[in-house]
């Protein structure tokens, strides 16, 4: 069952205010189709004393761009004004997202588990890891409320698109 915040507006903006990126992956943003992994913590909703670490990647579509067609069509009549960019660049992300409480769940996408540590802890530990490993690639989310990690993702999505764009290297 869902909780009754998770349908408040100013809930979900604390949330999303408070959601950490503890790591940012080294890669761009690339065209076409790929993955952009990513590892979530955040305290349990079962055991608050516990921890829930969610592994997943976000699916990116390839860049779409939309252009008015031959047949007559403007940005006006497409979008709805004339002062917008000569090409509008646009990605689908797309992630799986459980919505009933899980202890573990596991697929090639998705992979939730609790764990008997404090989230500092397994944050610490997971960075470490990923370091070890010389891992890229891979993001980390500390989320004040896993119950509702997709607006989590969404900041993360966000920081990684302003980044790209403030940069301007979005292929």
């Amino acid at each position: 069952m869902m909780k009754k915040e998770y349908e408040d507006l100013s809930y979900l903006k604390r949330v999303f205010d408070a959601t950490e990126i503890i790591r940012k992956p080294v890669h761009r943003i690339i065209s076409g189709y790929h993955q952009l992994p990513y590892i979530m913590i955040g305290r349990s909703l079962s055991n608050g004393s516990k921890t829930m670490k969610i592994d997943g990647n976000i699916h990116v579509s390839p860049r779409m761009i939309f252009r008015p067609g031959n047949e007559g069509q403007t940005y006006g009549d497409v979008f709805g004004g004339e002062s917008i960019e000569p090409a509008i660049v646009a990605r689908l992300f797309g992630f799986l997202y459980l919505r009933e409480q899980t202890t573990a769940f596991a697929s090639k996408d998705l992979s939730i588990e609790e764990v008997s540590s404090s989230v500092p802890e397994v944050t610490e530990r997971v960075v470490d890891e990923l370091a070890r490993k010389e891992c890229l690639d891979t993001g980390v989310i500390q989320s004040p409320d896993i119950g509702i990690y997709p607006v989590s993702i969404d900041r993360y999505i966000r920081e990684m698109l302003d980044r790209e764009l403030s940069a301007g290297t979005v292929r």
